[in-house]
């Protein structure tokens, strides 16, 4: 039974009394209490689901549910999307978090249903994150009505650290620290946002003790920290499997990174290699696989039985390929570092481009020639087409998205915009 059959008759309300009505409940009501309010008004919006989020002096106070989320949407807290078959709607909702609505008898139609348990208590959450936040608009609402259960997905913040809750029991949560400047380190995008979790460190926080709530993940999102999590530890494993000292391999000994260029019975050659925040004068670069690394010309050799005895990880393979030297650092700096690059030779599809004008990012979403077919990364409403000319071109090169952050960027459009179709071939 959809809403339309669900309301065909009204709700009668004897003596305003909306005692019937609990916190929770998802009512269909007016958006407007006079007829002049009801002018203002579009027709076919006039009147909207509500859930009812407290009850106070005989009075009813609901957060208003759209089909249409704004381009705030980028900013996940201010919505929280209702599954449309779970509460028989005709169109996926979101409800608006950011006010509150106080509701009179006589906008009050009828009642669609009540939370779950689990949306109610993540709804809860999100409220108490966004009035928390520094975001300009929150929901006025005391903190008695926001009694929720902290839980898996949830982000901590204790002694100034963020921690994930990726288990937990009745007396601790389980977690994994975030690090403190994920745009630095590989991270997880998800709404717009990197979280660069640390997957081999392992922490308890009890229960009971003093921490706050910063942030919350839905059951989607948990499962995309899990798949990571699970790869994560495979790799682990194939590497302890693997960790064989061989030409072409980049290990990690005593902290510091080396690169193995040749090898005898008894020693491996190395560079050792370096970051791109450490720059000296005596610094070259090296490329290995098509990556850039800083190194010194000088090389050094390391006991094959001493890296056994105090321990090495191999971080990856590479082909075995003579590597290459380039003395020149300004010329290799600006493809390395530089993010202001015009080279528009790689402003290719899945590539994030900033916008000089108004700061802002665009993902490429198709190319043809000179033609580039870009979207708003935070507002996706509209695509924009621009011709590459290096003297006109209002774009920098950013970053290239990775095949996860890109399936993933695709999915939050089909979940809030219904617009995956513009990305088809």
């Amino acid at each position: 039974m959809g809403l339309i059959d669900l309301f065909k008759e009204e709700i009668e309300i004897e003596n305003k009394d909306l005692s019937f009505l609990k916190v929770g409940d998802i009512i269909w009501a007016r958006r407007y209490r006079t007829d002049e309010q009801k002018e203002k008004i579009e027709k076919g919006h006039q009147e909207s689901p509500y859930v009812v989020i407290k009850k106070k002096s005989g009075n009813v106070y609901g957060l208003l549910c759209t089909s249409n989320p704004h381009g705030e949407v980028k900013w996940k807290m201010l919505y929280y999307p209702l599954g449309r078959l779970n509460y028989d709607m005709k169109k996926s909702s979101f409800i608006y978090c950011a006010k509150v609505y106080r509701l009179e008898p006589s906008q009050i139609i009828g009642i669609i249903g009540h939370l779950s348990k689990y949306d109610f208590n993540q709804l809860k959450k999100q409220l108490y994150i966004l009035i928390n936040s520094n975001y300009r608009t929150k929901p006025k609402i005391e903190r008695k009505y926001l009694d929720f259960k902290v839980g898996l997905g949830d982000v901590l913040l204790k002694n100034k650290e963020k921690y994930y809750i990726y288990a937990f029991d009745s007396r601790y949560f389980y977690v994994n620290k975030l690090r403190k400047n994920p745009k630095t380190n590989e991270g997880i995008l998800i709404n717009n946002t990197y979280y660069s979790f640390i997957f081999a460190e392992h922490e308890v926080i009890r229960r009971n003790s003093i921490y706050d709530i910063v942030d919350t993940f839905n059951s989607g999102e948990i499962e995309i920290i899990k798949n990571y999590r699970i790869k994560y530890y495979e790799e682990l494993k194939k590497m302890k499997e693997s960790n064989i000292l061989k030409i072409g391999a980049i290990i990690e000994y005593k902290t510091d990174l080396y690169y193995i260029y040749d090898e005898d019975n008894e020693s491996v050659f190395v560079y050792q290699i370096f970051p791109e925040g450490i720059l000296e004068s005596n610094m070259v670069y090296i490329k290995i696989d098509g990556e850039f690394y800083r190194t010194y010309s000088t090389t050094n050799f390391i006991k094959k039985d001493i890296l056994k005895k105090y321990g090495y990880v191999v971080k990856r393979y590479t082909s075995e390929e003579k590597i290459d030297f380039n003395n020149k650092r300004d010329e290799i700096n600006k493809l390395f570092e530089s993010s202001s690059e015009k080279d528009i030779d790689n402003f290719l599809p899945m590539t994030v481009l900033e916008n000089e004008i108004n700061k802002e990012y665009y993902l490429i979403i198709s190319r043809e020639d000179k033609i580039i077919e870009v979207v708003n990364i935070n507002d996706f409403k509209d695509k924009f087409y621009f011709e590459l000319e290096k003297e006109k071109c209002p774009f920098n090169y950013y970053r290239v998205l990775s095949k996860e952050e890109y399936s993933l960027y695709l999915k939050k459009i089909e979940d809030f915009k219904e617009m995956v179709a513009m990305f088809d071939k």
